[in-house]
């Protein structure tokens, strides 16, 4: 019997993280595309991002992310709520914003938004603006 329990090991257990939006994620593209009738009019596809280029979430619901400005750089605030993919922020007097979460991994964010534009020419109509990030975080 002793030989028997010498021969039975048990494995180490294995942790794994929760999957979480919670923390600073860099942003590494970002996807711009303009619709107008129903047709891609135009694109943009922007990868020259640095460390200066993130958004941080907290776990209370807040969070900041950078905004490159001129004269200099700073951070904007913000609140979120995050109900199943839809990921909602809000920065203080305004309407809250609808994002779709695409891919969300231990280091790998995207991110979908889809916003109105007024057509410049003509009033009234609008045309969509499809913008799409994928971030990163570092482990």
């Amino acid at each position: 019997m002793l030989l028997g329990l010498q021969a039975c090991k048990t494995d180490a257990p294995v942790f794994t993280s929760k999957i979480t939006v919670v923390g600073k994620w860099y942003i590494r593209q970002h996807n711009l595309k303009l619709i107008k009738d129903g047709a891609q009019v135009g694109e943009t596809i922007r990868t020259s991002y640095t460390k200066d280029d993130f958004i941080q979430f907290f776990a209370d619901g807040t969070g900041y992310q950078s905004k490159q400005n001129s004269p200099a750089a700073s951070l904007s605030t913000f609140h979120y709520t995050l109900k199943n993919n839809i990921i909602t922020m809000y920065t203080d007097g305004a309407k809250g914003v609808d994002e779709t979460i695409t891919k969300l991994t231990e280091n790998e964010l995207s991110v979908h938004y889809e916003s109105p534009l007024p057509d410049p020419v003509v009033e009234g109509k609008f045309n969509t603006e499809i913008d799409d990030y994928a971030f990163t975080k570092e482990l």
